[in-house]
């Protein structure tokens, strides 16, 4: 049986679309392979990794070893996101021709580092994130307290309230309440909303990233 062994380190990736929000965007996980792990590897050092991928099995391994271990996670059946794995060594029994003839073992031992080392962080530096909307709602100025009560049952953040005339004629006016809520949340929210607002109100909804779970 071959023994390979991978060194490598994972590394947060910040997609923050604005200081304002605690949301972030999603990535896939990408794998970078350093310089060292390219000599071991006797590949081209300006190619992608891609392209290494389609030109070598045994690099093609590597990347699906640890982009395995990155979808399944360590956390339920969530796959991690926003995190780039660097592969900085390689090492094996035999050398690079062991390798080249058992892709597999690498691919394997690949997928162990990375699990092992996602187990070291789990519950820690880890957290489950899930998306998030940013609403509008507008409701008779009488109605307000009934949605902010509603929302924040919701685990919904409230942004801004415009009461008072805000929205709307004089003789019809409304107010507006923007905030951000889980999705989870809203599913089925025009029907609650109907009840909260006896039919009056009205909401939007447009996705805003995802932010950790705090349920």
């Amino acid at each position: 049986r071959l023994q390979a062994a991978v060194h490598l380190c994972l590394e947060p990736v910040d997609l923050c679309r604005d200081e304002s929000s605690s949301c972030t965007m999603l990535a896939d996980p990408t794998v970078h392979l350093d310089h060292a792990a390219r000599a071991f590897l006797g590949v081209d050092e300006n190619a992608t990794e891609e392209e290494l991928a389609a030109r070598y099995d045994v690099v093609n391994a590597l990347i699906a070893g640890c982009r395995g271990a990155l979808n399944r996670g360590c956390i339920g059946p969530h796959p991690m996101a926003n995190v780039r794995c660097r592969v900085v060594g390689i090492g094996a029994e035999g050398g690079l021709p062991a390798l080249q003839a058992m892709p597999g073992s690498l691919r394997a031992a690949a997928a162990h580092a990375v699990a092992t080392l996602l187990s070291k962080h789990k519950g820690s530096d880890l957290v489950v994130l899930e998306p998030v909307m940013s609403m509008e709602v507008t409701v008779p100025d009488d109605m307000v307290g009934a949605v902010l009560s509603d929302w924040t049952s919701k685990r919904g953040t409230v942004g801004d309230v415009f009461a008072g005339g805000g929205v709307g004629t004089c003789e019809h006016a409304k107010a507006l309440v923007r905030g951000e809520v889980p999705l989870v949340e809203i599913l089925g929210y025009a029907n609650r909303l109907r009840s909260l607002s006896g039919g009056e109100g009205a909401f939007t909804a447009e996705y805003k990233g995802h932010a950790p779970c705090d349920k």
